[in-house]
C-alpha cells in the first residue's frame, strides 16, 4: 500500500511559496475554488515530483510560476509498507532530485536514476498512477457514449491490455510467413496435447485400501445404562438440594421471635369512628370561636346590642369543647398507633406460621442430606462417549479414504493406458515435423491465445464482469436501487444495457441527472477496478468536478459512498460544499494562488 502523506511546494503553476497539503489527513476533503485558481494543478504537482512528468505534457520551464520566475520546489513524503520515503525536487537552471528512505539519503548520482528507483518503489507506471489518482467525468463519458467497438478499445487501453493486441499482430504476421503444410498434423498435435494437459497425473502411485475399524454395539448399550444411572443420581441430588433448602427455612422459622407473639388482631373501626366524631367537634368549636371573634357592636342576627358577659361565657364553653376534642384526638391517635403496630406483628406471625406449616408438610425427614457423588460416573460417560465418537470418526475417515483410493486407482489405470498410446502417437508426429513445422505450431498456438477470442477476450470478459458488479454496487447507492447496468461482450464489441426499475432503456433516453448518476458510478467503478488489478494500491484520489453534474440528492449519496471508501479523496469543485466535510479553498490574488 502506497500512502501519500505530505505535499509541499513553492512557485508551481499559479502558486507562490510555502504551500502545504496533508494528503492523509481526512477521508474526504473538499477542494473549492473558481476556474483558473489552480485546483487541478495539485495532481499535476504530485505527478511531477513522483514521475518527473505530468499528464498534460507541460514543459519544465512552464511549471514555474511565470510571475515569480524563481524556479520551483516540490517535496512529498509517502510510505510503502513499513518504510517512510521523501522526495525533494528543486529546479532552477537544472533539476535536482533527492530520495530519502527512513531519513537516509538513497539518491543516485543523477535525477534520472533516482526516478528509476522511485518507479521501482511505487510499482506503478505513470499511466496507471494518473488514472488511479485523478478522475473526472470525461473518463466515464468517454466510455459510456463511445461506439461499441471503441468502447472495447477504450477498455483495452484503460486496463493496459494493448500488449495482448500487439502480441497477436506479431504472431499473426509470423504465422502468415510459415507454410500451412502442417495444419493437419498441428491440429492432431493440439488435440493430443490438450488431452494430456487436462489428464496429467499428479501421482502414479496405487493407493492402498484400508481395513475398517471394529465397532462395538456393547459400548453403545453400556453408555445408555451409564447415562440412565447418571440421570437418576441427578434427579436424586435435585430432591436432596430442595429438601435441604426447606430444612434451612424450617430452622430459621423455628428461631424467629415473631412466631411467639401472643397478641390478637385489633379492629380500628370504632377508633376511626370516634376519631371522626372528635374531629367534627373540634371543627365545630373552632368555627363558633371564629364567628365570636368577628363580632362587634350589634348582633348580626337580631340587630340588638351584644351582651358581652354572656358572650364571654359562651366563648369559654366553646374553647373548653375545643380543648377536650383535641385531647381526645391525641389520646386516640396514640391508641390507634399501638393497635396498628400490634396488627403488623400479628400479620408477620400468621405469615411465618403458614410458612412453617408449609415447610413441615414439604420436608422429607427420611431423605438423606448428603449429595450423591456422580463425578466418577460422569467421567466414565465422557470417556466412553469419546471412544465411541473416535471410532465412528475413524470409520468415516477410512471409508472416505477408501472411496477416494478406489476412484483414484480406477482412473489411474485408464489414464495411464490412454496416456501411453497418446504419447507414442505424439512422438511419431513430432518426429515427422522439422524446425519449421515446430515453429509454425508454436506460432499458431500463440496467435490463437492472443486473438480477440483468446486470452484478451477472456481477460476483458472477466474484467468487464468485475466492472459491472462494482458499477452496479455504486449505482444502487446513487439511484436508490432504481438503475442497474449490464455489459455484453462480443467478438469486437462491448455493449451497454441500462435497466430502469427492471425495464431496459436506451442510454440516450436518460435525463441529464440520470445519466450523471450512471456516469459517476461508472467512473468510481473504473478507478476501483484499476486499483484492484494494479500491482500497487494508493490512498489518494482527486475527483475533478464530479459533483457538478449531480443533483443535491446525488451529491449527498456520492458523499456517503466516498466516506465509506478506504481513500483520502479530494472533491474538486467550483463552489459546492458540504457542511460536514473538511474544506480547503483555493484563493488567487495578484496572480498568486494559495490554500486556505
Amino acid at each position: 500500500m502506497i500512502i501519500l502523506k505530505k505535499l509541499r511546494w513553492d512557485n508551481c503553476f499559479s502558486y507562490g511559496q510555502d504551500n502545504y497539503l496533508n494528503l492523509n489527513d481526512s477521508n474526504l476533503t473538499q477542494l473549492v475554488g473558481t476556474n483558473g485558481q489552480g485546483k487541478s494543478s495539485i495532481p499535476l504537482i504530485i505527478e511531477e515530483v513522483l514521475f518527473n512528468k505530468n499528464s498534460k505534457g507541460i514543459k519544465k520551464q512552464e511549471i514555474q510560476n511565470r510571475f515569480v520566475n524563481q524556479g520551483y520546489w516540490i517535496n512529498i513524503t509517502f510510505s510503502v509498507d513499513e518504510d517512510e520515503y521523501e522526495i525533494d525536487v528543486t529546479r532552477k537552471a537544472s533539476i535536482k532530485c533527492k530520495l530519502y528512505k527512513n531519513g537516509d539519503d538513497i539518491s543516485s548520482h543523477t535525477a534520472t536514476n533516482t526516478y528509476k528507483t522511485v518507479q521501482e518503489l511505487l510499482g506503478l507506471d505513470f499511466k496507471t498512477f494518473t488514472q488511479l489518482v485523478y478522475q473526472n467525468t470525461n473518463t466515464s463519458l468517454q466510455f459510456l457514449t463511445a461506439t461499441d467497438t471503441n468502447r472495447k478499445k477504450f477498455l483495452i487501453d484503460l486496463l493496459k491490455l494493448e500488449e495482448y493486441v500487439e502480441f497477436f499482430d506479431i504472431f499473426k504476421e509470423a504465422a502468415r510467413e510459415i507454410s500451412f503444410e502442417v495444419n493437419s498434423l498441428n491440429s492432431k498435435t493440439d488435440t493430443i496435447v490438450k488431452w494430456l494437459n487436462e489428464n496429467k497425473l499428479e501421482s502414479t502411485d496405487i493407493l492402498p485400501i484400508l481395513d475398517l475399524p471394529k465397532y462395538s454395539q456393547k459400548d453403545e448399550d453400556y453408555l445408555q445404562i451409564l447415562r440412565s444411572d447418571f440421570e437418576k443420581i441427578s434427579e436424586k441430588n435435585k430432591k436432596i438440594i430442595d429438601n435441604n433448602f426447606i430444612k434451612e427455612q424450617l430452622d430459621e422459622l423455628e428461631k424467629s421471635e415473631h412466631r411467639v407473639f401472643k397478641g390478637e388482631h385489633i379492629h380500628l373501626d370504632a377508633m376511626l369512628q370516634k376519631h371522626g366524631t372528635y374531629s367534627s367537634q373540634l371543627s365545630e368549636a373552632q368555627a363558633h370561636l371564629d364567628k365570636i371573634s368577628e363580632l362587634e357592636g350589634l348582633c348580626p342576627t337580631c340587630e340588638q346590642e351584644i351582651d358581652w358577659n354572656k358572650m364571654e361565657e359562651i366563648n369559654t364553653n366553646y374553647f373548653n369543647a375545643k380543648t377536650n376534642a383535641h385531647n381526645n384526638i391525641v389520646i386516640l391517635n396514640e391508641q390507634m398507633e399501638k393497635a396498628t403496630e400490634n396488627n403488623k406483628l400479628v400479620l408477620i406471625r400468621d405469615h411465618q406460621q403458614r410458612e412453617y406449616e408449609s415447610c413441615i408438610r414439604d420436608w422429607d425427614s427420611t431423605l438423606d442430606s448428603q449429595i450423591l457423588d456422580g463425578e466418577r460416573l460422569s467421567s466414565q460417560i465422557d470417556d466412553l462417549s469419546s471412544r465411541i465418537s473416535n471410532v465412528r470418526k475413524e470409520i468415516e475417515d477410512v471409508s472416505a479414504s477408501n472411496l477416494v483410493a478406489e476412484r483414484h486407482n480406477t482412473r489411474l489405470s485408464i489414464i495411464q493406458e490412454q496416456t501411453e498410446g497418446f504419447e507414442e502417437e505424439l512422438e511419431e508426429i513430432v518426429a515427422a515435423l522439422g524446425k519449421v513445422e515446430e515453429k509454425a505450431t508454436h506460432l499458431e498456438i500463440l496467435k490463437k491465445a492472443f486473438s480477440t477470442n483468446g486470452l484478451l477476450a477472456y481477460k476483458i470478459e472477466n474484467l468487464v464482469k468485475d466492472l459491472e458488479e462494482i458499477t452496479n454496487d455504486y449505482l444502487a447507492e446513487l439511484s436508490a436501487g432504481r438503475f442497474s447496468l449490464e455489459f455484453v461482450v462480443t467478438n469486437d464489441k462491448l455493449n451497454v444495457e441500462i435497466t430502469d426499475n427492471a425495464k431496459v432503456v436506451d442510454i440516450l433516453a436518460l435525463s441529464s441527472g440520470e445519466l450523471a448518476r450512471v456516469n459517476t458510478a461508472t467512473l468510481l467503478a473504473i478507478r476501483k477496478l484499476m486499483s484492484s488489478i494494479s500491482s500497487s494500491r494508493i490512498n489518494t484520489l482527486f475527483l475533478d468536478e464530479i459533483i457538478s453534474v449531480l443533483d443535491e440528492e446525488g451529491k449527498e449519496k456520492l458523499v456517503e459512498i466516498l466516506l465509506g471508501e478506504e481513500l483520502n479523496t479530494y472533491l474538486v469543485s467550483h463552489g459546492w460544499t458540504h457542511p460536514l466535510l473538511s474544506k480547503i479553498e483555493v484563493i488567487k490574488e495578484d496572480n498568486i494562488s494559495r490554500l486556505e
